[in-house]
């Protein structure tokens, strides 16, 4: 006794369009992940204080509320997925950032202006606000990817 499968083919064609998700559906997935990272990025936003004046640091100039204005949300590499939220420098992806929204000094505001060794300060106003945001908005931020990546995958295979 044998068995005919009919239809096999079909199966095996949407099969093959579902694993293409990432690729076909690229822009929905990137909305996704600005979505989620926009949940760091504005806890960052409500939480950094700003400087009491400009300064300068290895003679760059570094303007009141630059960290708070440079923390977002943005895609290193136009040809991924991948979204990274936090503050923004031009040490990560090849684009520009603004000259005063460069976040480069986030670890100065970490750290502290020296590291310990140097007898340098270790406390500031926003020393640990990086890891605090991470650690708040960790369970909020994945429980809205999964529903929104679940919405987004079934809109996608119906559509099929």
């Amino acid at each position: 006794m044998s068995v005919k499968i009919t239809g096999a083919n079909q199966l095996y064609k949407n099969i093959d369009k579902i694993a293409r998700w990432s690729e076909k559906d690229s822009a929905a997935l990137k909305a996704v992940g600005e979505r989620v990272g926009d949940i760091y990025a504005n806890y960052l936003k409500t939480n950094i204080k700003d400087l009491e004046k400009d300064t300068a640091v290895r003679g760059r100039k570094i303007k009141k509320g630059q960290l708070r204005k440079s923390s977002g949300t943005w895609l290193p590499d136009k040809q991924r997925n991948t979204v990274m939220a936090g503050p923004r420098t031009n040490a990560v992806g090849r684009r520009k950032t603004r000259k005063y929204e460069d976040g480069f000094y986030a670890h100065i505001v970490e750290k502290g202006d020296f590291g310990p060794r140097f007898g340098g300060k270790h406390k500031t106003q926003n020393t640990g606000v990086f890891s605090r945001g991470i650690r708040s908005t960790k369970n909020r931020s994945e429980k809205l990817q999964i529903i929104l990546l679940k919405r987004n995958f079934a809109k996608y295979a119906n559509r099929l």
